[in-house]
Order: C-alpha cells, then structure tokens, then sequence
C-alpha cells in the first residue's frame, strides 16, 4: 500500500504530499482499499462534511481519485470525481448596504411624479421580491386585487403566490389594461426605470426586500417560499447581512442614547 502511496505523491511538492498523506489515511483508516466499493467514497464524504469546508471536501475528493486510480480502482476515482463534480460552491452573499436599504424604505417618495406603469411594476418589485423576468411575464389572469397577490411562475415552471400592499394594489388598479400582460414592457425597460429612479438595479431591489423581510423579524422559511428558492441555503445567505444590520442600528442608536442620557 505505501508503494501505491508514494505513486500517488510523485511529483507533488513536500507541503502538498503532507496534505494528501492525511487525506489518504483518513479514507484509508475506514476501509482497506481491496475492500472499498463507490458507497464507501460517498460515507467518507458524508463524514467529512461536518469537519471541512464544501470547496475544501470538493479538493479532497480529487486528491482520493489520484490515489484511486494509480491503484487501479477506476471505479472508485470515478465516483470520486463524480461527488466532487456534485459539490458546488456557495453563492458570494448578496451586496446589500445601509444606502440600499435606505433608499428601499423611501421607494414610495422617489416614484413619485412616475408614470402609472412605472410606479406599479417598481412597487411590485419591492414588496414582493420579484425577479424582473417574473415581473415582466405576469398576466392580469394571474392577479388577484381582492387578496392582493399574484401567482408568478418563476424558475423551472414553479408556481408560487407573492403577496402585496394596499399601495401597489391600488397602482395596479390605475392602470390600463392593454393586452393580457400586466406589464407589457422588456426586462430592460424595467432595469432602466429602476436604474432612473432607485439608482440601482432590480435585483438589489429584491435583495433589499429579502434583508428588510429578515430584519424586521421574517421567517427564513417564508422568505424562501416568497422569492421562489429551492433551497433553503440560498435564502439564508440574507440571515448574516440582516443581523449585521440590526446589531449596527442598534450600536448606532441604543449606545450613542445612551452615552447621552447618563
């Protein structure tokens, strides 16, 4: 076995060999490696994923398939590969500031004076946390004023009902009906709007939606149905900016009237 091991190490530098020696023997120490089948790489990984980071098992995975294969076990240097082709990366949070959440909460003044269509589709936009493609897809049929919501096919054909405001609903109740698209406009005449009047774009309008909704005492679960994610995981990358953001309101608020009242 330690011929196989060294094979497997040939031509890594000294600090690389001591990183795959630990992989190794930790696969090596659960099973013999005459004796291993493909399951036995998935229960090592299910192990290892409370210890190491995802793109951290994702590497790991690749060195066992080097060792795999100079053993002659394609079988398992391909399921090894294969997990780690499984394994993806999480998304970089969101960038959302103060500014922005700021100019979420003023939405309302800044799209006054706008066109009828304008102030509904942006309005829409920011108490639903619509995709704009969502947006820009949504027909009359699909609304419903009396309850004030909309049932919007987002990703994969999933449907899903967004709920909204007195206020959005009576935008949508000015406007004028032309065709069965509520709003019978493009993608990019929605991000121009948005561009024009928010100084942003409409996904930040939707990430601010989502760090407001957290912020304000919203449960990941509700968020996650509302804006149509299917996986918990991607909701939750909201989790740590929104509590960032109350701890630092707090700091500015609680601690600066406190320093003034005693």
């Amino acid at each position: 076995m330690e011929e196989i091991i060294e094979a497997a190490l040939a031509g890594l530098s000294n600090s690389s060999k001591r990183k795959y020696r630990v992989v190794f023997s930790s696969f090596l120490s659960m099973t013999p490696l005459v004796e291993a089948k493909p399951i036995h790489v998935r229960i090592w990984a299910s192990r290892r994923e409370s210890h190491v980071k995802r793109k951290t098992l994702k590497q790991q995975l690749y060195m066992l398939s080097r060792l795999f294969r100079i053993a002659g076990r394609e079988d398992l240097s391909e399921e090894a590969r294969s997990l780690a082709k499984e394994i993806r990366s999480p998304a970089p949070p969101p960038k959302v500031d103060e500014d922005l959440i700021r100019t979420y909460g003023e939405i309302e003044k800044l799209i006054e004076g706008a066109k009828p269509i304008v102030r509904a589709a942006i309005m829409m936009l920011a108490e639903t946390g619509m995709r704009v493609g969502e947006l820009v897809s949504l027909k009359w049929d699909d609304l419903d004023l009396g309850n004030r919501r909309a049932l919007v096919k987002g990703k994969g054909d999933k449907s899903r009902y967004v709920y909204f405001t007195e206020r959005t609903e009576r935008f949508l109740r000015e406007l004028e009906r032309r065709g069965s698209r509520v709003f019978p406009v493009s993608d990019r005449t929605v991000r121009r709007w948005v561009s024009q009047l928010l100084k942003t774009h409409p996904h930040a309008v939707r990430h601010a939606f989502a760090v407001w909704f957290l912020s304000s005492g919203g449960s990941p679960r509700v968020l996650q149905h509302i804006l149509g994610h299917s996986n918990l995981r991607t909701t939750e990358i909201y989790l740590d900016i929104s509590q960032s953001l109350v701890e630092r309101e707090y700091r500015l608020i609680v601690e600066r009237s406190s320093r003034s009242t005693f």
